[in-house]
C-alpha cells in the first residue's frame, strides 16, 4: 500500500491557493490520496463565503470501535503581499517549507496522511481511524457542523479525537490543548435624549451612561479562573457615537466588546449577568438600552484522561520535551465536536498568519512520528 511522505504531500497540499472557503480541487485531490490507502471518503458541502458552496471532506477507515478521529482545516488566511517567496510555491529553503499553510494547517494535515499510511502499511489494527478536512476554519465555521450533522445522521461516533491545529509554541509538543474559552461578541447601544448642551436638565446624555457601563463591566470580575483557563475577560473593541455637532448630546451611542470565557460560563449565564450590569447602570442614568450578543463558541475542555496521558508520554519519547496541559489560544473547529473528548497537538505556531510562514522540515518529520506513535499506542 502506498506510503505518503508528508514534506513532499505538504508542498502539494500548499500549492492549492485554498483563501477563505475556495476550494482549487484541494478535497478530490485529498480523497484520491486517501481512497488509496483504503479509506472512504464523502464531499459534504456546506455554505461558502461567496456563490459556491464550501466543502468539507469525512475519510474512514474501519467499521468497528475504537475509532480516532483528525480534525484539520485546508482554508488559509491572505495577507499574500511582501513575500520573500511566493506563498504557495511551497519551497525547501535552509531547512524550512515556505508557503502559506505551511505551519496554519496544511502541513499537520500531511503529517497525519502521512503517519496513518505508514501505520496501516506495518499494522494491522482493530477498530477505525477517521478524518474530518474542514474548508471554512478561518472564516465562517460552517463546515464542521455540517459534517458532525452527517455523522450524527449516519450514528457514527468518534471515541477520541486530535486536533491538528499549530499547538506548540518553541517545540514541537511542548504545549497541548486540551480546551479552549469560549468567544462572545456583543453591541450595547445606549438611548438617551438629545438637546442642546448649554441647557443641562434638558437632555439625558448616553455618552455618560455608556462610559459608566463600560467602567462597571470592566471592574466587575467574572471570575478567578481554572486550573487550565485563565479568568474570563471583557474588552470594549470599539465606540460610536453618530453625531456631527460637538454642542448637541447625541441620541444615542453604542460600544462593541468581546468577551473570553473559561469553563465557568455557558454563553447563557454571562448573557444574563451581563445585561443586568448594565441594564442597572442604565436605569440610574434614565436610559433604554439595545443589547445584541453572538456566540462564537462555547468554551470546553476535556479533563486530562489515559489518551491525553498517553500523548504526553510518547511526546516526552520523541523529542523530550514534557508536554504543558493547556486551553489557549482563540478559537477553532474543535468547539464543534460537542462532548467528543479530544486534544489538539500540531506544528509551532511562531509564523502563522504572517508574512514569510514556515515551517521546520524537522518539525514536520518529529510531528508525523508522534502521530505514528499515537497510532500505535491507541490501537
Amino acid at each position: 500500500m502506498k506510503i505518503f511522505n508528508e514534506i513532499k504531500l505538504a508542498q502539494e497540499l500548499i500549492r492549492f491557493p485554498t483563501i477563505k472557503t475556495e476550494d482549487k480541487g484541494i478535497m478530490k485531490f485529498l480523497s484520491r490520496k486517501l481512497t488509496a490507502i483504503g479509506f472512504k471518503c464523502i464531499i459534504i458541502k456546506s455554505k461558502g463565503t461567496g456563490p459556491k458552496p464550501a466543502l468539507n471532506l469525512y475519510a474512514r477507515s474501519g467499521k468497528s470501535k475504537p475509532h480516532i478521529n483528525f480534525l484539520g482545516h485546508t482554508d488559509t488566511v491572505a495577507n499574500l503581499n511582501n513575500w520573500k517567496i511566493s506563498p504557495f510555491k511551497a519551497v525547501v529553503k535552509n531547512g524550512y517549507l515556505n508557503g502559506r499553510g505551511s505551519q496554519d494547517m496544511k502541513g499537520g494535515i500531511a503529517c497525519f496522511i502521512s503517519a496513518i499510511s505508514k501505520f496501516i502499511n506495518n499494522k494491522k489494527f482493530k477498530g477505525s481511524i477517521s478524518i474530518i478536512i474542514t474548508a471554512d476554519e478561518e472564516t465562517t465555521g460552517y463546515g464542521c457542523p455540517a459534517v458532525m450533522k452527517y455523522l450524527r445522521k449516519k450514528g457514527d461516533k468518534i471515541d477520541f479525537s486530535i486536533v491538528g491545529e499549530p499547538s506548540s509554541n518553541k517545540s514541537v509538543g511542548d504545549e497541548i490543548r486540551i480546551g479552549r474559552r469560549g468567544s462572545m461578541n456583543g453591541i450595547v447601544t445606549v438611548y438617551g435624549k438629545s438637546g442642546h448642551s448649554a441647557f443641562a436638565g434638558t437632555y439625558i446624555n448616553p455618552c455618560t451612561a455608556l462610559a459608566k457601563i463600560i467602567a462597571r463591566l470592566k471592574s466587575s470580575s467574572l471570575d478567578n479562573g481554572t486550573k487550565f483557563m485563565p479568568p474570563s475577560n471583557l474588552e470594549f473593541t470599539k465606540m460610536n457615537v453618530d453625531n456631527l455637532s460637538e454642542n448637541v448630546v447625541p441620541q444615542s451611542a453604542s460600544a462593541k466588546f468581546n468577551v473570553r470565557f473559561n469553563s465557568k460560563h455557558k454563553s447563557a449565564s454571562l448573557k444574563k449577568k451581563l445585561s443586568k450590569i448594565i441594564n442597572t447602570v442604565a436605569k440610574k442614568e434614565k436610559c433604554k438600552t439595545k443589547i445584541e450578543y453572538r456566540v462564537s463558541g462555547e468554551a470546553f475542555y476535556t479533563k486530562p484522561n489515559k489518551e491525553i496521558y498517553m500523548v504526553k508520554k510518547i511526546i516526552k519519547k520523541v523529542t523530550g520535551n514534557s508536554a504543558k496541559l493547556n486551553c489557549r489560544g482563540g478559537t477553532s473547529d474543535s468547539r464543534f465536536l460537542g462532548s467528543i473528548p479530544r486534544l489538539e497537538l500540531g506544528l509551532r505556531n511562531t509564523t502563522i498568519h504572517m508574512v514569510d510562514e514556515r515551517s521546520p522540515i524537522s518539525d514536520l518529520k518529529k510531528l508525523t512520528k508522534i502521530y505514528y506513535n499515537i497510532l500505535e499506542n491507541y490501537f
